[in-house]
């Protein structure tokens, strides 16, 4: 059983991340930028295969959504069970587009 959190220790938690001061916050910043730059390099390259760019784009979309999560939503001080609930709707799309996918797939076949 998750016992709930506080009001103080809440505070605590987000007095620690405070404390980190904003350097941290200016890393991540400068992350997402070059994730941003090497996105835009995928897209406008013409040696990459289509197929080859759509995945490097949709795992770098996801790379930058996970840092925004954990350090803008501060998700990373929360406790497991509610980083899961985030992560959990975000997880079903993807299984059902891959369900959709292999169903294609296997009508294709026939």
């Amino acid at each position: 059983m998750v016992e709930p959190v506080s009001a103080s220790e809440a505070g605590a938690r987000e007095g620690r991340a405070g404390a980190r001061g904003l350097g941290q916050y200016a890393a991540v910043v400068a992350t997402l930028a070059v994730i941003t730059l090497v996105e835009l390099g995928v897209a406008r390259t013409a040696a990459i295969s289509r197929a080859a760019a759509v995945v490097a784009l949709v795992l770098l979309a996801v790379a930058k959504a996970a840092l925004i999560g954990l350090f803008f939503m501060h998700l990373r001080l929360e406790t497991r069970i509610l980083r899961l609930t985030v992560l959990v709707p975000l997880l079903a799309p993807a299984a059902y587009g891959l369900v959709l996918m292999a169903d294609a797939f296997w009508r294709h076949l026939r």
